[in-house]
């Protein structure tokens, strides 16, 4: 481990702390707890392996030791913003960008906050939130697969695929950590600012499903048609037979799945 870089990282940047860890259960819960604990934002948990990693939906997320990036940057962002989910897709644009200038090339978007390669899951993203007294505070967390044994990844319940199979070769997971950091402080202010209509045309420029079929599911409920990309407030647009109707975030956000053609014609 390159220590050298994540010390230029913490001195070059607004970050307060970096924890780094070889195992943990998982570094939202580490953040929640340093966050509980007084912590001040923004800071940085890292971590070579996680117990207990987790997904959206609590889904687990695989996190063997040193298959993967497991990362998590906790901030405080004003109570006032408007649709504060829409951070999860602004951490992908930040995670698909650090990685193609690592030279990761072809990198595609799924709403609401994965990073696909080759069709397949490569990061995936999980917000959640703490308040504390007058402080919003969000946890940012992003797994990225760098190379995950082929026995997990046949065991995984959707296409997923690694940087080393995506790019031939291994590189430096502080580098990584470090090129996301930057990118997500910067996306971060931007957001704060301006709330995502400045990442509108990034995203819909990247968006995997643009212009197909999908099924989105929904607490049980089901919506399909023909997605139109997402608007100012990060939102999915769907273009159903009813019209066009928007899918919105929240706490628990939407899975998209792709429709085949003869199954959308139905």
């Amino acid at each position: 481990m390159d220590h050298s870089v994540y010390s230029d990282l913490l001195h070059q940047s607004p970050l307060e702390r970096m924890v780094i860890h070889e195992r943990v259960d998982s570094t939202n819960s580490e953040a929640l707890r340093l966050l509980r604990q007084g912590q001040a934002c923004p800071f940085l948990v890292l971590a070579s392996e996680q117990t207990d990693g987790r997904g959206r939906r609590g889904r687990r997320w695989e996190s063997p030791p040193g298959a993967g990036l497991y990362y998590t940057m906790a901030v405080e962002m004003h109570q006032d913003i408007q649709n504060i989910a829409a951070l999860s897709l602004v951490t992908a644009l930040s995670v698909r960008s650090a990685l193609e200038e690592m030279g990761v090339n072809k990198l595609e978007l799924k709403w609401p906050n994965d990073v696909l390669g080759d069709a397949r899951k490569l990061s995936g993203i999980l917000l959640e939130s703490l308040k504390i007294g007058e402080r919003l505070c969000i946890v940012v967390g992003a797994g990225v697969n760098l190379n995950l044994p082929e026995s997990i990844k046949c065991d995984i319940a959707q296409p997923v695929t690694d940087v080393r199979e995506l790019l031939g070769s291994d590189f430096e997971v502080e580098r990584l950590a470090a090129g996301i950091t930057k990118k997500l402080l910067a996306n971060l202010n931007r957001f704060g600012e301006n709330g995502f209509s400045d990442f509108v045309e990034d995203w819909n420029g990247r968006d995997a499903y643009l212009g197909k079929q999908v099924r989105v599911q929904l607490n049980g409920s089901f919506s399909q048609g023909e997605v139109q990309g997402v608007n100012a407030r990060g939102e999915l647009r769907l273009l159903t037979e009813s019209g066009e109707e928007v899918i919105r975030t929240g706490e628990i956000m939407p899975s998209v799945r792709l429709i085949a053609s003869d199954e959308a014609m139905k």
